[in-house]
Order: C-alpha cells, then sequence, then structure tokens
C-alpha cells in the first residue's frame, strides 16, 4: 500500500517500512542539475546517455527556415501550374495538327475527285450521231442518258459529238458550212440565205418555195456545236461555232502558208515559214533583204519570172514578179500573207537616161507565190527596149511597213 506524505514526497510500505520517493519537483530539480553537470561536444562520439545517434539538442524555428519552406512550397505550385499550362499547349498543338492534317486530307481528297472527274471526261467514248436521215428537231431532243456509262455528262451539260457525215450542216446548194439565218421549204429541204436569193426562192429538190421559213432547229445546232479551227495543226487554238467557222477561218493568221520555192515543199504558218525561209533559203537563193520605208535596188532580168524580197526585222516575204507581154514585162510586187487584206503600200521606179516609169500600188497577199499571167490593174508595164542589151534592168523599190486593212 502506497502512502503519500503531506510533503509530497510518496511512501511505499514494504515490510513494515516506510519507504520514502521523491516528489515530482525533487526528481525536475534533480533532472535539471544533471543536464547541467553534463556536457556534450559534436565533435565527441558517444552519446553521453549511451545512444549511438548522434545528439542534437533542440532549436527554435528560424525565419530562414520559413523563408526555404516558403520558396519550396513556392516552386512547388509553380511546377504545377507550369505544368498545367505545358499540357494545355501540348493540347492546343495536338488540335492545330490535327485540323491541319483534316484540311490536308480534304484538299486531297478534292484534287482526287477532280483528276477523277477530268480522267472520266477524258476517257468519255465517243458517242456518234449520225445526222443522216434525221430531221432538225431530233437534233435538239435530248438523247437518255445511257446504263452503261458511255457518255457523261458535264456540268455544263454539254456532250462530245462525232458527226459521221460533216457535210450534213453545209449548204446543199453552195457547200459552205450553213450560216444563219437558215431557211427551208415545206419538206424540210434547208439552205442559206445567200442561195435562197440566187435560186429564185425556189428549192432546188422538190421545186416548193423556199426562203420564207426558217428553221430554228437547224440553227440552234450550229449555234451550240462548237468546233476546233482547222488550222490546229499549225497552231491555231481557236474554237468556233459551226457556223462561224468560214468566217474564222478566212482571216486565222495560223493559215498554212507555201514556201515560194519551187523546189522546197515546206507547209507552215506564216511565223514558221518566214524563219524557215531566213534559215534555209536566204543565201542559196539570193535573196535580197531590205528595211521597211527605205529605199532599195533590185537587178531584174529579163529571162527571171520572180524575186523574192524579205524583210529583215519581220521576215515578211514579198514576191517581185516579172511577166512577159507582147509590149513589155509586167511588173508587180506580192506579199506572202496568212490571211486577205488591203496590202502593203509600195513604190517601183524603172529609170534609164530617157525613160523614167513609176508605180504606187497595194501588194497582193496570198498564201503561196502564185503563178498567173498577171493582175487586171496595179502593175507597172516595163517595155522591152528599157532591159538593154544585156537583158536586165535596175529598179528602185521602197516597200512602207503600215499594212492597210482590207474593208
Amino acid at each position: 500500500m502506497t502512502r503519500f506524505s503531506v510533503s509530497g514526497d510518496e511512501e511505499e510500505e514494504n515490510g513494515g517500512k516506510r519507504v520514502a520517493f521523491p516528489s515530482s519537483s525533487s526528481r525536475l530539480k534533480r533532472h535539471r542539475s544533471v543536464q547541467s553537470e553534463c556536457s556534450y561536444s559534436s565533435s565527441e562520439d558517444e552519446h553521453p546517455f549511451g545512444y549511438d545517434l548522434p545528439f542534437e539538442p533542440l532549436r527554435e524555428p528560424q525565419i530562414e527556415d520559413i523563408n526555404v519552406a516558403r520558396g519550396e512550397e513556392e516552386r512547388e505550385d509553380i511546377n504545377v501550374t507550369g505544368g498545367e499550362e505545358e499540357i494545355e499547349e501540348e493540347e492546343e498543338e495536338q488540335e492545330e495538327e490535327e485540323e491541319v492534317e483534316e484540311e490536308e486530307e480534304e484538299q486531297e481528297e478534292e484534287q482526287e475527285e477532280e483528276q477523277e472527274r477530268e480522267q472520266e471526261e477524258s476517257n468519255v467514248s465517243e458517242h456518234d450521231f449520225s445526222l443522216l436521215g434525221r430531221s432538225p428537231f431530233s437534233l435538239l431532243g435530248r438523247s437518255p442518258t445511257p446504263t452503261d456509262g458511255s457518255v457523261s455528262i458535264t456540268r455544263d451539260k454539254s456532250i462530245p459529238v462525232v458527226l459521221t457525215d460533216p457535210d450534213v450542216l453545209d449548204c446543199s446548194i453552195c457547200f459552205e458550212p450553213l450560216t444563219i439565218p437558215v431557211f427551208q421549204c415545206e419538206n424540210g429541204h434547208t439552205a442559206c440565205s445567200t442561195c435562197c436569193t440566187k435560186i429564185n426562192n425556189k428549192c432546188p429538190s422538190c421545186s416548193f418555195p423556199i426562203g420564207y421559213n426558217r428553221c430554228r432547229a437547224i440553227e440552234k445546232v450550229l449555234e451550240s456545236v462548237k468546233i476546233r479551227c482547222s488550222n490546229a495543226s499549225y497552231g491555231c487554238k481557236e474554237t468556233v461555232s459551226y457556223n462561224k467557222k468560214k468566217e474564222h477561218e478566212t482571216s486565222c493568221t495560223y493559215s498554212p502558208c507555201h514556201c515560194p520555192i519551187r523546189s522546197c515543199d515546206f507547209i507552215s504558218s506564216s511565223t514558221e515559214l518566214y524563219h524557215h525561209f531566213r534559215s534555209q533559203h536566204s543565201i542559196s537563193t539570193g535573196v535580197r533583204s531590205f528595211d521597211y520605208n527605205l529605199t532599195f535596188s533590185v537587178t531584174l532580168l529579163n529571162c527571171v519570172d520572180f524575186v523574192v524580197l524579205q524583210e529583215r526585222k519581220d521576215n515578211v516575204i514579198f514576191i517581185l514578179n516579172s511577166t512577159f507581154k507582147t509590149f513589155g514585162y509586167m511588173v508587180w510586187i506580192s506579199c506572202i500573207w496568212p490571211c486577205p487584206f488591203k496590202g502593203f503600200w509600195y513604190e517601183i521606179l524603172a529609170k534609164t537616161d530617157e525613160t523614167t516609169l513609176r508605180l504606187e500600188s497595194f501588194t497582193s497577199c496570198n498564201q503561196q507565190r502564185v503563178v498567173t499571167t498577171g493582175p487586171s490593174s496595179g502593175y507597172l508595164l516595163i517595155p522591152m527596149n528599157l532591159f538593154g542589151c544585156r537583158g536586165q534592168l535596175e529598179l528602185a523599190i521602197c516597200i512602207h511597213s503600215l499594212p492597210v486593212a482590207a474593208v
């Protein structure tokens, strides 16, 4: 049994003896005295109480520790927020890349569709329309879409057509392409307006009146049918309506021109012919080169029927023609030109000691050197005695550069 004394010390009865235990205050004093008596240095290897662990006395937290802790917390916050921003940026970049990839895929799909469509158009089998024996109105009827895919109609609703008989769209009287207006008789025979007047409005096939009723169906066909220029092989890229074919080809600058040298069979556009002549015949055939608007001399022999003249800058070819007649030689100048127009203005002067002959006229324009007996006008008639005993005559010629357009 334990008893407590008034002084606060505990007592325990042990075998009839009382044992006194020191109080808590006395124990605390004794503990403090032990701490003061014990001294510990960081350089010692052993703990004062016999522990193997190093002894570190407790100390109050300092301001530096608080700042370090706060800095670590801030860095953690920054790392967290920075990581989130990086993730967001990566997601945005991925979204942008996906959008770019989608756009590229769409563009590739569009290009593939366009290529397929072009290939389909180029691979469309030609659908032959035999126009013989068909009425003009059947040409305007919309043909049913074939189920086998032999003909594909493009977006502009045009279809490739092959005329097995191209003459079906030509006038049966003058054999030229029909031009608007087109007239028909009661039996459906057609003719152009010019021929109707020539035949006194009487159909040559059935003797019915013609020239009073328009054939609107054929006119629609003529307007809708597009045809390439016949000079496409010489460089022309024009595509015109069928009724404008003749008009275009008459004025086409790619009309074929022939080399004026008899032994040469070169045929091409005027530009190609000029370069051909300059490179192949300018030296061997004695071509006379000249400049526009400047007077130059040419020796004309009575045994020569033509002399080739070529302008230095534009390479245009002119022909000085000479044809013998009863009273002398007819002399004139022509030009090799792809389309007809009134010509180049030129002057020819034939002068001897006693005689002076002068001609001012326009050149005739032809696609080849035309061998004729001479023009009906615009020539210079030179008497034979002017050629002298040597049979030659000196001519002064001037060709002006500005062509005068045909009316």
